[in-house]
């Protein structure tokens, strides 16, 4: 499977990536883990989004947190790969 990624500021973020995002991660996070937790923390729009897409579909995701963000360090949070795509084998783009 071919995985494209690319890394985007909140800001540079179109409104079709941020519904992929948001959804995946209520897929995994909200669902399929059972977290009932306000998933949407007001810590997105300070990230950077990494995103690794395939046919069209974000499979990947994670985002990168500035330091004095969350802690007093950088940080990566919100690491979620899509259920659909587990065990499979990625080529890098």
């Amino acid at each position: 499977m071919l995985v494209q990624w690319t890394l985007k500021h909140f800001d540079q973020l179109s409104p079709s990536e941020l519904y992929s995002i948001l959804r995946l991660r209520n897929e995994v996070f909200v669902v399929e883990q059972n977290c009932v937790y306000q998933e949407a923390d007001n810590h997105d729009q300070r990230a950077w989004h990494l995103m690794g897409w395939s046919d069209e579909h974000l499979v990947a995701y994670t985002r990168l947190l500035p330091a004095g963000t969350t802690f007093a360090e950088a940080s990566i949070g919100r690491v979620v790969t899509s259920p659909s795509v587990r065990g499979r084998m990625w080529e890098k783009s």
